[in-house]
């Protein structure tokens, strides 16, 4: 053999020149994967007729030459075909069609809100909140790369806009080049591991299976079931693996605005704080002494009581519920009433904050209403009671609330920025409260999704041309009480006996539902007629057709590399590792590299299937799979920003001034490259970031 390689060594060597011959050729990514494939089988199976590619096998002692494709060619060509056919057909129409159908929703989700213009309101807004503050305008732009990414997620849109608006700004005012270029291009890149996230609902599609199957041969080995080793199902779900993202993406966007408010502190004159806001009329500062401390303590303190309350109930098991044996036991609190009760208090500890002056009656009127409900569902509400219960123990307290929260919230929105910040933050509420509270799957919440951002869309566009959005405000609050109705009663038709309190639900929720589908058509007519929804729908149909023609392809080189044996040689080479600690650090250290010069939709779809079934059949007492998928999820997302082919920089430069050049914006990133892999390392050493939220909210 040439080299001393034997034949499936060289048949690998084929296809990855072949691979990254095609991506680094400039032809489109789906077209060059499917192209890398035919050609790479093509000239394995020349080499293989010219008995060229060979393994030593031993039969009885003799050993022989095997040809890589031992039957010719033509038998495997016909075999991967067929393989190839049935494994799209089950990709596109098996068990993965529900969670693959998230994917379009949240790429419209995202383009609709880009097209909005309200990333625009954002930016400008923040600017005005944070940039009297060292290295204000860097921040600013973290926080709002924070909030499209919870709420748009399409990096794209988010570097693009972010460069647009905030680049010549930061820029005019003094920021250095690459301390500006790199909080933009690195912030644009959030959306790729908060929720909602395509990277994440990509990673959910094939992770899961790949934990099921690692554990099943797991057990096998044992001589067990999968039951009987881990004492429950092996299943590793999306809206789990959302959970997990949503703290690490967080811990991530504070480590940028660390790293830029340091920057500040050391170079002053590269990053100086800046009033760009004019002055509050209101002069709230002048209400608490121009003690900022005690502005912050009176706005954030109470929310962050009531969460620490929360947690600390939660980790002594009086939060939620368990199933045992089909059996449930209910904890003596709910974690949707939990949930409901904390962002309620906030909004209206909040108000009063913003406005201590104005009449305090509304806000006692609200906190009473609150602690009602918190003692009645401590006290009298029992876990499995039924909505109606509920209802009649909480109708006079949530009456409380909501008459509290009328007043509340008109006191909020006198504050521009608050006013900005509600319609994204109301959609990310919606979208991922939705899923983290266990009210519905990521699929059906990405539709939620991509109907609110067409309404939010709508509303701003009739903003702006004055006209009346009562339409919208009605469908906004029909969708709320849609989803209250959902986590509280049985809305089922197909059972037999339908309760009195759930025909009552269910007739609400009907004439809900026709108001929000009014709603809905009345927000897509006036995007048509604004000619928006096309190029809407038209990007949206693009990104998607992008991915699933990836995905096709990369099912076509997974195939092609199984024809040879490849697929079991690199196996076999993962498990040569004894520490799956090791393994893993290996994977990742290789993704990490891959990163510089792949995409992530094609590291998902080539390389995780390869080394996925490997990794994820470790024991995951000592490696959690959601941990493993979210180590990988920040992995690629560092694939974003690192030179030389990093599509946010590709962005970036795009849209950049004539005085931004590619060195500048390479030497920007490189800083946040370096935080990336600090990320990386806590996430390793410390899993509770990963392992805190799906242990603490409900399963779904």
């Amino acid at each position: 053999m040439f080299l001393g390689l034997t034949g499936v060594e060289l048949s690998l060597i084929i296809v990855t020149v072949s691979l990254f011959t095609g991506i680094l050729s400039g032809y489109p990514v789906a077209l060059a994967l499917s192209g890398s494939s035919l050609f790479s089988f093509a000239v394995i199976a020349i080499l293989n007729d010219a008995g060229l590619l060979y393994t030593i096998q031993e039969f009885n002692g003799v050993a022989e030459r095997v040809p890589v494709f031992d039957g010719g060619w033509q038998k495997a060509l016909l075999s991967t075909l067929s393989v190839w056919s049935q494994g799209v057909f089950a990709r596109a129409f098996g068990g993965n069609v529900e969670t693959l159908l998230a994917v379009p929703l949240f790429v419209l989700m995202g383009i609709a809100l880009e097209r909005s213009n309200i990333a625009e309101d954002l930016l400008m807004t923040m600017a005005k909140l944070f940039g009297s503050l060292p290295g204000g305008l860097a921040i600013a732009v973290v926080f709002v790369g924070t909030l499209l990414a919870a709420s748009t997620g399409i990096v794209g849109a988010t570097v693009v806009t972010m460069g647009l608006i905030a680049l010549p700004t930061m820029l005019r005012h003094g920021y250095s080049k690459s301390l500006s270029t790199g909080v933009i291009a690195t912030s644009g890149t959030l959306g790729q591991i908060i929720p909602p996230s395509i990277v994440i609902v990509l990673l959910g599609s094939i992770v899961g299976d790949m934990y099921a199957l690692g554990q099943e041969t797991r057990a096998a080995k044992l001589g067990i079931t999968v039951l009987e080793m881990l004492g429950e199902p092996a299943v590793l779900s999306t809206g789990t693996l959302f959970k997990a993202a949503f703290i690490p993406g967080l811990f991530l966007a504070s480590l940028y605005a660390l790293y830029a408010f340091g920057f500040a502190l050391v170079f002053p004159k590269q990053a100086p704080p800046v009033n760009l806001g004019e002055p509050d009329p209101y002069d709230l500062q002048g209400k608490y002494r121009n003690n900022s401390w005690l502005l912050v303590g009176a706005t954030l303190g109470p929310v962050l009581a009531m969460i620490m309350l929360w947690i600390v109930l939660a980790s002594n098991g009086l939060v939620g519920s368990t199933t045992i044996d089909h059996v449930t036991t209910y904890a003596p609190f709910s974690n949707g009433v939990l949930a409901i009760l904390v962002l309620s208090g906030f909004l209206i500890t909040l108000a009063h904050a913003l406005r201590p002056t104005y009449d305090r009656k509304p806000i006692l009127a609200g906190l009473l209403g609150i602690a009602a409900i918190f003692f009645l569902d401590w006290l009298f509400v029992s876990g499995g009671a039924s909505g109606g219960e509920r209802t009649l123990y909480y109708f006079i307290p949530g009456v409380m609330v909501v008459y509290s929260l009328k007043h509340a919230i008109p006191r909020m929105m006198e504050v521009e920025s608050l006013r900005v910040i509600s319609p994204p933050v109301l959609l990310i509420v919606a979208v991922l409260g939705s899923i983290l509270g266990g009210i519905t799957n990521p699929t059906a919440a990405a539709a939620l999704g991509a109907a609110g951002a067409i309404i939010l869309a709508a509303n701003r566009r009739l903003k702006d041309e004055g006209k009346s959005n009562k339409y919208l405000i009605w469908a906004g609050l029909s969708i709320v009480v849609l989803l209250v109705l959902r986590s509280n009663f049985d809305l089922r038709l197909m059972v037999e006996d339908i309760a009195f309190e759930n025909a009552v639900a269910i007739v609400i929720a009907v004439a809900a539902f026709h108001v929000a589908i009014f709603g809905l058509l009345y927000a897509c007519w006036s995007l048509i007629k604004e000619k928006i929804m096309s190029p809407i729908i038209n990007e949206t149909t693009k990104v998607t057709s992008m991915v699933f023609v990836i995905l096709i392809g990369s099912l076509f080189l997974s195939l092609v590399l199984r024809s040879f044996g490849g697929e079991h040689y690199i196996q076999e080479f993962l498990h040569s590792f004894e520490d799956p600690r090791t393994l893993l650090i290996v994977v990742m250290i290789v993704l990490f590299f891959l990163g510089f010069v792949l995409d992530f939709i094609e590291i998902i779809f080539i390389v995780i299937p390869i080394v996925g079934p490997v990794i994820y059949a470790a024991d995951p007492t000592l490696m959690p799979p959601v941990w493993i998928t979210i180590l990988i999820a920040v992995n690629l997302q560092t694939s974003f920003i690192t030179p030389p082919f990093g599509f946010a920089l590709f962005y970036l430069r795009g849209v950049s001034p004539p005085e931004i050049s590619t060195i500048d914006i390479y030497k920007g990133v490189i800083p946040f490259v370096i935080i990336q892999v600090i990320g990386l390392l806590l996430l390793w050493n410390f899993p509770v970031i990963t392992t805190f939220l799906p242990d603490l909210l409900p399963a779904n």
